[in-house]
């Protein structure tokens, strides 16, 4: 299994496009990424959208550590996705100026 580590900016309120091509063949995933800090609740979601389409596919996926983000979305088929602390923090999850830094979001599939 290949893991990716996605390119994330923590401006918040960013859209943030990714085609996502997943190792184990030919398996291309076009992939829009808009996240958002919510800054009453101190927390990040995400919004995937199919890019081919325009159709959403996860609205409002909370970023928290230590579990696959899309592990009840396994019938779409999109791989893993997982956000892991990068460097040595006291923060349990991302904050509105680390997402990026010293947490990363990583892309994968079991294929």
């Amino acid at each position: 299994m290949a893991w990716s580590e996605i390119p994330l900016s923590n401006v918040p309120f960013s859209e943030q496009t990714f085609k996502l091509t997943l190792d184990g063949g030919a398996r291309n995933i076009h992939i829009k990424l808009c996240l958002w800090y919510h800054d009453l609740c101190d927390y990040w979601t995400a919004k995937l959208i199919d890019y081919s389409t325009g159709k959403t596919l996860i609205d409002m996926l909370p970023l928290v550590c230590g579990i696959d983000l899309l592990g009840q979305f396994r019938y779409l088929d999109i791989g893993r996705a997982y956000v892991v602390k990068n460097e040595a923090s006291e923060l349990q999850h991302p904050d509105n100026t680390t997402l990026g830094s010293t947490f990363i979001l990583v892309w994968g599939d079991d294929s």
